[in-house]
């Protein structure tokens, strides 16, 4: 067999190569993004294929700790050991021939292909009264401090100047039931309008807000927000900022209370004034409120238009904690599916241009949610909650696969398929993450926190238990 040429391994490798285990769930749909942007020619001879060259770029965001030819080797190794149709060469490509490749395939086709992932994905279970729990919040990502990355995206401001690479603001929208990216946004980390509550914004407008519940943090908390996502038919359950007031006017009788909160809301029907500016009316929305307390934390405010008394208070308030679910996300995500090696630049993003970096968010999130869907059918297929499943170490086995699954013929893959799936199955968490709770301690002392020691071990705290909703008297009914 003539292995002496990489066009002799196109020919063998075919053109219609896709990763497994992810191909059964993203292969058709990159096939259809590259004919709709009419990007299915490539130049003759080389692996950079359309197909070939979008899987290597998702590879990008899943083996962060390898180079681009290292990257390239390991997508394509199950063919160099297990059919022997690759030159024996380290170098496949020419130098910056994939940044070339990357710069011309462009960032249209991730965002189409995020897009069509996000169509495509099942209905989303209901968790809680029948409804589907969503998280909003919002986190940054660095990048190569390239000339290009910061007049794009800008630096934030450190004590002594700025800091040392560019960031990029992100804002995600996260399903609780299987942890999985609803939808994401993102905005220069500087300039007008680049605000977590304008990324907020902009994914509400494109998003049907019908049976889903809305976990938010008291950053992300705006009248107009709240009032649009009501009228669209859902709820939201968040923490109120100290400084939104609101009028309680009934107690009801697990300790919460109907409220009003006032706000303000564009209005559209009246046109603008000479001076260019926008009439607003005055509206108020009923709202129910719960007073809580935690050991070791001060008492604060819930608020949440679900107003049925039906639904006690107390599952209100233990409900919201799953808010933190998104954290554990953006964990997932940032130290462990972008983990980087000594020598690899210790940034989220690796381009070094503004619109491959807007590829990799897109590729990133793809990546990440093809994981969690494995996970989920692994967990579905045993009767188990993908959430109690270790992300780190499914993605682990995931890659440890990948390469070997991707070479093998359709009737040898499938058996192997099934094998991995019971194998995720099994990435059991050994110390759940509730009832668990650490301490507010660092490792390395820079801030105002205590010095982490050997004495510092997770506790287990019975939330349920210690949870307290504290019965507030009718005096002074605002708060």
């Amino acid at each position: 067999m003539d292995t002496a040429s990489v066009a002799f391994a196109v020919t063998q490798i075919g053109a219609n190569f896709s990763l497994a285990p992810f191909d059964a769930l993203l292969q058709p749909l990159i096939e259809e993004t590259l004919t709709e942007q009419g990007k299915r020619g490539g130049r003759r001879g080389t692996l950079l294929i359309p197909g070939l060259l979008i899987w290597l770029v998702l590879v990008l965001t899943l083996r962060r700790d390898l180079s681009y030819d290292q990257a390239l080797n390991w997508l394509v190794s199950g063919f160099r050991w297990l059919t022997a149709v690759l030159p024996p060469q380290t170098k496949l490509v020419s130098d910056g021939a994939i940044s070339h490749a990357r710069v011309k395939l462009g960032v249209e086709v991730f965002r189409v292909l995020w897009n069509k992932l996000k169509a495509s994905s099942q209905a989303l279970p209901a968790d809680f009264q029948g409804l589907t729990s969503v998280i909003f919040d919002g986190s940054t990502g660095t990048m190569p401090d390239t000339e290009a990355n910061r007049v794009a995206f800008g630096k934030p401001h450190a004590r002594r100047g700025t800091a040392a690479f560019p960031q990029v603001r992100l804002m995600g929208l996260l399903a609780v039931a299987q942890r999985r990216l609803v939808d994401i946004a993102f905005a220069p980390y500087t300039g007008k309008g680049t605000g977590e509550r304008t990324l907020m914004r902009t994914l509400l407008a494109r998003l049907p807000c019908q049976g889903l519940l809305f976990l938010m943090d008291a950053g992300l908390y705006a009248f107009d927000v709240l009032w649009a996502i009501t009228q669209q038919g859902g709820q939201v359950i968040l923490k109120v900022p100290a400084s939104v007031k609101f009028k309680r006017t009934q107690r009801l009788p697990d300790g919460s209370w109907l409220a009003e909160v006032t706000g303000k809301l564009l209005d559209a029907t009246v046109p603008l004034t000479p001076a260019g500016r926008h009439h607003w009316q005055t509206t108020t929305l009923t709202v129910r409120v719960i007073r809580l307390e935690l050991p070791g934390f001060r008492p604060f405010w819930l608020m949440t238009t679900l107003l049925d008394p039906a639904i006690p208070a107390r599952e209100i308030a233990l409900h919201y904690h799953r808010r933190w679910d998104i954290e554990i996300a953006y964990d997932e995500i940032k130290t462990h599916q972008c983990v980087t090696l000594r020598g690899q630049s210790p940034t989220t993003f690796r381009s070094k241009l503004p619109d491959l970096v807007k590829q990799e968010i897109y590729a990133l999130a793809i990546t990440y949610n093809a994981v969690r869907t494995l996970m989920s059918q692994a967990a579905a297929a045993q009767d188990q909650d993908p959430t109690t499943l270790s992300f780190l170490t499914a993605l682990h086995h995931i890659l440890e696969a990948a390469p070997v699954l991707t070479a093998l013929t359709p009737d040898r893959r499938e058996p192997k398929r099934q094998y991995l799936l019971t194998l995720l199955a099994g990435c059991r968490i050994d110390r759940p993450r509730r009832p668990r709770v650490n301490s507010r301690v660092i490792k390395v002392k820079m801030s105002k926190w205590a010095r982490k020691t050997a004495d510092h071990k997770s506790e287990v705290r019975d939330i349920a238990q210690q949870l307290k909703i504290i019965e507030v008297g009718r005096e002074g009914v605002t708060a």
